[in-house]
C-alpha cells in the first residue's frame, strides 16, 4: 500500500499544473482565434483580443512581439489540428482497407474539424487571404507539407485504377481541398452531419453527379448505352491486326 501512494506521489509530481504565464498566453491565442474569425485581419484589432482574453492591451506584448506573431500562432495551431483530425481518422480505419476507403475516412476528418465550429481552424479559413505576404508564403509550405498524405492516397488511388490515369492528381488535391475547407462558409447544422456530408463529398469524387444506370429513365438509358458503343474502339480485322503486329 505504501508502496503504491509513492508511486501516485511520483506521478502526481510529473504531471505539474500549467503556470500562470502559459494559461494566459493560451487564453490570450484563444481570443485572438474568436476575434480573427468574426473580423476577419484587417478588422481585429490587439484591444478586441485584449478585451475577450480579459488583460491589457500592453500585456500582450509580453507574450508576443507583434500582431503578426499571434497571427502565426493561430495559423500554426488550425493547421495542427486538421492534421491530427486526418492522421486520427486514417488510424480507425482498418490496415486492409481499399484505398477509396482510406481517402474516404481522410475526407472524414477534415470535415470533422473544418465544421466543428473550431475557432482556430475557422480563423485560418477567414484570414489566410489576407495576411501578409511574407506569412502568406510560409504557411503555403506548410500546407504543402501536410498535404503529403493526400498525394500519397491520390497515387495509389491513381495506380490501382481508382482515379483515371489522365487526371492530374495535383489539380485533384487543390479542388478537393478547396471544396472542403469553403464548406465552413456555407455549412449551417441541422439536415446534414459533417459525416454525411464527408461521404457525399467522397462518392462525387469517385463516382460523379451524374444517375447510375439503374435510375435513368429507359429511354436515357437506351441512349447511353448506343453513345457508350459508339465512343468504343471497334474491334479490327484478324487479318488488319496481323499485319500491323507483323510492321
Amino acid at each position: 500500500m505504501a508502496t503504491k501512494q509513492v508511486r501516485l506521489k511520483k506521478m502526481a509530481s510529473t504531471e505539474r499544473a500549467p503556470k500562470k504565464s502559459e494559461v494566459t498566453r493560451a487564453r490570450i491565442l484563444d481570443a485572438a482565434a474568436f476575434v480573427f474569425r468574426r473580423k476577419g485581419y484587417a478588422l481585429a484589432r490587439l484591444s478586441d483580443i485584449s478585451k475577450k482574453a480579459r488583460t491589457q492591451t500592453s500585456s500582450i506584448y509580453y507574450y508576443f512581439e507583434s500582431r503578426e506573431a499571434i497571427v502565426a500562432e493561430v495559423l500554426a495551431i488550425a493547421n495542427e489540428r486538421t492534421a491530427i483530425f486526418v492522421r486520427k481518422a486514417l488510424e480507425e480505419v482498418p490496415e486492409d482497407s481499399s484505398v477509396r476507403e482510406r481517402i474516404t475516412a481522410a475526407i472524414r476528418g477534415h470535415f470533422a474539424i473544418t465544421l466543428s465550429g473550431d475557432d482556430y481552424v475557422s480563423a485560418h479559413m477567414r484570414i489566410f487571404d489576407q495576411i501578409p505576404a511574407k506569412l502568406r508564403d510560409h504557411f503555403l509550405r506548410v500546407l504543402d507539407e501536410n498535404a503529403q498524405v493526400w498525394r500519397v492516397l491520390f497515387k495509389e488511388a491513381q495506380e490501382t485504377g481508382q482515379i483515371r490515369s489522365d487526371l492530374d492528381i495535383s489539380v485533384l488535391r487543390l479542388l478537393l481541398l478547396g471544396m472542403m475547407n469553403w464548406s465552413v462558409e456555407w455549412y449551417k447544422p441541422g439536415r446534414l452531419t459533417p459525416d454525411e456530408i464527408a461521404q457525399q463529398a467522397a462518392t462525387i469524387l469517385f463516382e460523379g453527379i451524374g444517375p447510375v444506370p439503374s435510375e435513368l429513365p429507359k429511354s436515357e438509358s437506351r441512349k447511353s448505352d448506343t453513345a457508350a458503343k459508339a465512343k468504343a474502339p471497334r474491334k479490327r480485322s484478324q487479318a488488319k491486326a496481323t499485319s500491323v503486329s507483323a510492321l
